[in-house]
């Protein structure tokens, strides 16, 4: 368990060093926050919401499953 709260640990520390410098980081925000900006997120949280959507009907295919297909006598 502490082998893994170090690793977190350190993969947190190693994601604050990715910066872009003086130069370059308002050209980088520029192309981030534009006017697709909506567009691109929906884009990259769309797989996201797929796999969460297949997660949760393969959880819950078997109480789903039965009330629709009961066959009536």
């Amino acid at each position: 368990m502490r082998t893994w709260l170090f690793l977190l640990s350190l993969l947190l520390l190693a994601g604050s060093a990715a910066r872009a410098c003086a130069v370059c980081r308002p050209k980088v925000q520029a192309g981030i926050y534009n006017a697709a900006y909506s567009a691109n997120l929906l884009l990259v949280l769309l797989p996201v919401a797929l796999l969460l959507a297949l997660g949760l009907a393969l959880f819950f295919a078997k109480s789903i499953r039965f009330p629709f297909f009961q066959r009536r006598a």
